[in-house]
């Protein structure tokens, strides 16, 4: 199983959730996802959080550090 990192930003504008949404599109079944969000305000992880569950993933949460959280996500199927 293959486990796909991806960190994202402060902010997060349309460019990111474009490319996360291209780079959710080639998760296969199973593999994991784990995203490191740096942005103070959890609303910023609104938009990722609805990418993952337009793209078949189950995900969880997880705290961080000084700002940072992460969401750990893994492909239905």
């Amino acid at each position: 199983m293959a486990e796909i990192y991806i960190n994202l930003g402060q902010e997060i504008n349309d460019y990111d959730i474009n490319a996360f949404r291209r780079r959710l599109k080639s998760v296969n079944p199973g593999e994991e996802v784990i995203i490191r969000i740096e942005a103070a305000d959890a609303h910023q992880a609104d938009r990722i959080v609805d990418e993952l569950r337009n793209h078949g993933f189950d995900y969880q949460p997880h705290g961080g550090h000084a700002g940072e959280y992460f969401l750990t996500a893994r492909k239905k199927g």
